[in-house]
């Protein structure tokens, strides 16, 4: 934000260099970006007056002019058409320098020296904004000038010698989103008072009644307050010299006299104001509303925009007249014509401002300081203080009276006084009366007799006695803070036991061709629209939210890395793999949030087994052992079917995996099968419970053999690994299943499932008949399930 150091002057009084001011600015947490002294490179341009003008003897087309500087007469060659005898220029003596470099030297016209040159307004610097009267073409006449005036330094002469400092406002302090903010920080650093602008003015006998009935608003929601005031017998013209100046100043183009007000309110006090031609509006009701879907308005830039049903408009009885907060309709513009104009102050709400604007691409001065959140108290000392200038520059009269539709009133903020706190938390002693003071200048007043701090209205920032401390040591000053050896003992750093487990488990995934997403922990209700199993009031609210899209924290993983998969199979990635370690958050009385792992693989080509083997492989990296599948009915979200319990006993659940529903998917608009598999942390790191130990290389060979059987379809693998461990733990190495098929050449019903078991014994070499013998066991065994071996 660019603020005009002139400006600032007229609110507190600075006594200390710009450099100074900037470095005190900075200690107290005002950052500013830099600054620059306006037109720095003009040198030696000053004011002369015209005092006798003649034809070149030799070109008719040049005019020689006698200048008077003060100190002397010179004599200057010209073009310019628009020159006089008697007027007032800018006259560059030699050896000037203009803002754009150029060196003004004596030069010889046809015989004649020229001693200088008379400066246009572009060649000054300036633009039409802030002098709309002067000649396109020609030299800068200077109006309001005397002989007084003659010699002195045009910067000087045109009160535009001045320093603008660029701020950069942090979220948290709309406050100082204005010339009076800014300057209330230089008041409370300087120990200076503040002179508040007047707010003073006379009103008509006629009442606002006569003009408009109502403001509604729709919901408190969209608008927390609305005032309006109507201007009679307006007269639309240029503003003064020194507001048009002030604009330009901050980076604002004027307008005209009452656009120019609001523009120069919202900059002063930081409250946006809007004026509508009140003579074109239909009735005399004005609403705030959301817009419809589709609904749509011609901006004052021209542009015909199309609206949602998210958008804020103000409208009349029959169209919206502006999109809130960002930026007024073409139909009611204040122009030539206008006899009576419709004053706006009002508090939008900043999420839906924001989010309107970034919709519209239409970033403004109004809506960046919507977006931060204004307190609806000042919004009747702006429009009080618009008043007073539309008084003060003769732009109208003041209809007596307000509409002021209040809807949600601003609360006072109080917070619990304690001095003790504040020196525990600086480390630093400060007079109880050094912090009711530095306070004091900050607006924040000392309550004695409730023993609280009561905090303005415009510190929107300001919560509690942290907040409070941060105010007192920042004014106190940061460099007063003692510097301090520290005494504790050195902590050897390094990697927790959790984070190595972790790191492992992602360089994992990695090398199975897995690609690790990071997504938002932030997300949308409507989530739980589609996904079952979670309710909402469990869910973490967000304060202040960005948007709906963002309002709760994040109870699951699947939507993102459902998201994730669409955006990559959208692209025509045939095989897409994520995973992402995160946290989930539900409201509970655990301190905090839980963490998960969660797999997908989204492709036409990859099913259930696909997955599962990735995770068999992760649970033997992690030496997990007796890890078993189990048909779940859970989670809704998953295949009923096509999917499975984890757990490592029958009390200890580790997680799910399984195909995603069809009906999920179908919502995603997801054309292929993903798998998706959802793992606990906690959980993992507790199953991961074995030591390492180092064991003898095998002595003898191993026996490997395939097994096919045919399953009925209601009975999981897990059973015929169970079995086969059972008989054989001692010597099975190895058990793995390898395929799964169901089609013509298996009876209705079953299923054929494929294992490799790779068998060794520690003390012998085994033999086929060792082998047989267990083996005739388990095919006895199994027939008890309706297993045969696949012929």
């Amino acid at each position: 934000m660019k603020v005009s150091l002139e400006w600032l002057k007229s609110y507190v009084d600075i006594d200390c260099s710009v450099d100074e001011l900037v470095d005190k600015l900075t200690m107290s947490g005002t950052k500013v970006e830099g600054y620059e002294k306006r037109l720095e490179n003009i040198k030696n341009v000053v004011v002369g007056k015209i005092l006798e003008i003649s034809l070149h003897p030799h070109n008719q087309n040049l005019f020689v002019c006698k200048v008077d500087i003060k100190d002397k007469i010179l004599t200057i060659i010209t073009a310019a058409k628009n020159v006089k005898e008697g007027l007032y220029v800018p006259v560059a003596k030699p050896g000037a320098v203009l803002e754009n470099g150029k060196t003004i030297d004596v030069l010889e016209f046809k015989g004649i020296l020229s001693e200088g040159m008379l400066c246009s307004l572009e060649e000054l610097g300036l633009t039409r904004g802030e002098f709309p009267y002067a000649d396109e073409n020609g030299i800068f006449i200077l109006e309001g000038m005397d002989d007084s005036m003659i010699g002195n330094d045009i910067k000087i002469a045109l009160g535009i010698d001045d320093v603008i400092i660029d701020f950069e406002i942090t979220s948290n302090r709309p406050d100082c989103l204005s010339i009076v903010g800014i300057a209330r920080e230089i008041a409370a650093i300087l120990n200076k008072p503040l002179k508040f602008p007047n707010v003073s003015f006379k009103e008509t006998d006629e009442l606002i009644k006569n003009y408009i009935d109502n403001i509604e608003i729709q919901d408190k929601k969209i608008c927390r307050r609305y005032i309006g005031r109507v201007i009679k017998n307006v007269k639309i013209e240029q503003s003064p010299l020194w507001l048009r100046r002030r604009l330009v100043a901050c980076g604002i183009r004027p307008i005209n006299n009452i656009v120019d007000v609001t523009n120069y309110v919202m900059l002063e006090m930081g409250q946006p104001l809007h004026a509508f031609d009140l003579n074109k509006i239909c009735g005399r009701n004005v609403f705030v509303r959301l817009a419809s879907d589709g609904e749509k308005i011609i901006t004052l830039d021209g542009v015909e925009r199309v609206l949602r049903s998210s958008d804020i408009v103000i409208a009349d009885e029959n169209r919206a007249i502006a999109v809130a907060g960002v930026m007024g309709g073409l139909d009611t513009e204040v122009d030539e014509s206008t006899k009576v104009v419709l004053l706006e102050s009002a508090t939008f709400n900043p999420a839906m401002v924001r989010r309107t604007a970034r919709y519209l691409g239409l970033r403004t001065e109004a809506s960046n300081r919507f977006e931060k959140g204004l307190s609806p108290y000042f919004a009747e000392l702006a429009i009080q203080r618009a008043c007073a200038l539309i008084e003060q520059i003769g732009a109208g009269e003041i209809v007596k009276g307000a509409v002021d539709t209040y809807v949600d009133p601003w609360q006072q903020v109080e917070v619990k006084a304690d001095f003790s706190y504040i020196e525990k938390l600086l480390g630093l002693r400060i007079e109880k009366d050094e912090v009711v003071n530095i306070l004091s200048r900050l607006e924040i007043k000392y309550d004695e007799v409730k023993d609280v701090f009561i905090v303005p209205p415009f510190r929107t920032d300001i919560e509690d006695m942290a907040d409070i401390s941060e105010e007192v040591i920042r004014i106190y000053g940061y460099d007063k803070l003692p510097s301090r050896v520290f005494m504790g003992s050195a902590i050897s750093s390094g990697l927790t036991q959790k984070q190595k487990i972790v790191n492992n488990i992602k360089i994992f995934l990695a090398n199975s061709g897995y690609y690790e997403i990071y997504s938002y922990s932030f997300e949308s209700p409507k989530v739980y629209e589609i996904l079952k199993g979670y309710n909402l009031d469990d869910a973490v609210k967000i304060l202040n939210p960005l948007g709906e899209d963002f309002s709760i924290m994040r109870m699951q993983l699947m939507s993102s890395v459902l998201k994730t998969v669409y955006l990559n199979i959208s692209r025509n990635i045939k095989d897409v793999k994520v995973f992402e370690l995160s946290t989930v958050f539900k409201k509970s009385n655990e301190k905090l949030p839980h963490e998960k792992l969660v797999l997908a693989i989204g492709s036409s080509a990859q099913d259930f087994y696909s997955l599962k083997g990735v995770l068999e492989n992760l649970f033997d990296m992690l030496r997990i052992k007796d890890v078993k599948f189990s048909s779940q009915h859970q989670n809704p979200n998953l295949h009923p079917t096509r999917s499975a319990k984890i757990y490592t006993d029958e009390s200890f659940l580790i997680g799910y995996i399984g195909e995603v529903h069809p009906d999920i998917l179908e919502r995603f608009d997801i054309p292929v099968r993903v798998v998706y598999a959802e793992l606990f942390i906690d959980e993992l790191l507790e199953a991961e419970k074995e030591e390492k130990r180092y064991v003898q290389l095998p002595k003898y060979p191993a026996i490997e053999r395939d097994y096919a059987f045919v399953v009925p379809d209601d009975v999981e693998s897990r059973v015929i690994e169970e079995i086969f461990k059972k008989y054989s733990s001692d010597i099975l190495e190895e058990f793995r299943l390898f395929d799964v098929y169901k089609g013509q050449q298996i009876k209705q019903g079953f299923k054929s499932y494929a294992y490799r078991a790779i068998f060794r014994s520690k003390s012998k070499t085994l033999s086929d008949s060792d082998i047989n013998q267990i083996q005739e066991k388990i095919l006895d065994e199994l027939k008890n399930y309706n297993i045969s071996l696949r012929e």
